[in-house]
């Protein structure tokens, strides 16, 4: 997450669009288990706890094996191409899978699609893998043609990845993963700093890896630090040339500041993936919804932390607190 200026409009704009991935997915959820019997409620052993650790640590030994190639790849190319390829590839099986959900809801072949793809019992080329095959290209076609459907897209991703984790993970199992993924995400950006270089990377190449919401918001000369002001003034000229509304700024006396949010697609999917994983521990969707009422309350503390102090924040810690609470809320009901 990157920020200069944060004003409450995009505060409210980055929240609706994590509450559309957590109910969007919370719902085809629901509309997958109408068609899938649930699993039974199971006591914890010790066994599943150290199995489950042992997952969260595979999965995050994965993400930081992903960070550090795109890392050296980003500090060693300067081209378009790789990452073109990269969000291509990402992008197409993100929506796949998504799709390949939504279509069989619609078809009325959940089971034998679950089957299919994930225990190979089966036949795929179906209907569903089709139209998923169709749209996955499709939807990759239009993000690289309309640049402005960043935003739709890594949404359509998120709930991808976070329903096909939620319904592949037990709650136990995500959990772990969460709060191991929670550490990593406070290490990557107050101590290596690498999540803030992928970040900024993948902002500036507009990739569907996060939502972004930007705005110019025009501010005093005098909120602006000797150094930022005397960079500015060297460049002002220049600015006037870029934008009629960077123009109109400047010529009001004022220095126009670009104000943006940035939310990772993993900050979008984890929340769902634990709100999905529940009904497994309950056979019902009430703890879900009390995952996903915590989560918005992890975001909403973090955006108010972030327009306090303006500077990169991990998502993921106040995230996992929100819905840490919100399930020992949920354990006291009587």
């Amino acid at each position: 997450m990157v920020v200069r200026i944060i004003e409450y409009r995009q505060l409210a704009q980055i929240l609706a669009m994590f509450m559309v991935v957590q109910f969007l997915g919370l719902l085809l959820a629901v509309l997958v288990y109408a068609q899938v019997p649930l699993l039974q409620p199971t006591n914890v052993a010790p066994a599943q706890v150290a199995s489950s650790a042992a997952t969260g640590l595979y999965f995050i030994a994965y993400i930081v094996a992903f960070a550090f190639i795109i890392i050296l790849i980003t500090r060693r190319l300067h081209g378009d191409l790789f990452f073109l390829i990269f969000e291509g590839v990402a992008i197409f099986a993100s929506v796949f899978f998504f799709l390949l959900i939504a279509v069989s809801v619609l078809n009325g072949t959940v089971l034998s699609t679950i089957n299919a793809f994930f225990f190979l019992d089966g036949p795929f080329l179906t209907i569903p893998f089709f139209a998923a095959l169709l749209g996955g290209i499709a939807i990759v076609v239009a993000k690289n043609k309309w640049p402005r459907l960043r935003n739709a897209v890594a949404i359509i991703a998120s709930v991808g990845v976070g329903v096909i984790l939620g319904l592949g993970f037990s709650f136990l199992t995500a959990l772990v993963f969460t709060a191991i993924l929670a550490v990593y995400d406070f290490i990557a950006v107050f101590i290596t700093k690498h999540m803030i270089t992928i970040a900024k990377a993948a902002s500036s190449k507009n990739l569907a890896f996060l939502v972004s919401v930007s705005e110019i918001e025009a501010v005093p000369e005098n909120m602006l630090g000797k150094r930022d002001l005397a960079e500015y003034k060297k460049e002002r000229n220049q600015l006037k040339k870029s934008n009629p509304v960077v123009k109109h700024i400047i010529e009001s006396d004022m220095v126009p500041l670009a104000a943006r949010i940035d939310l990772g697609t993993g900050d979008l999917a984890v929340p769902l993936m634990v709100a999905i994983s529940a009904v497994n521990a309950t056979g019902n969707f009430l703890l879900s919804m009390f995952v996903i009422i915590g989560a918005i309350g992890g975001l909403i503390l973090t955006m108010f932390i972030l327009r306090k102090y303006k500077r990169a924040l991990p998502a993921i810690p106040p995230l996992f607190l929100g819905m840490g609470i919100a399930i020992i809320a949920y354990l006291l009901i009587p």
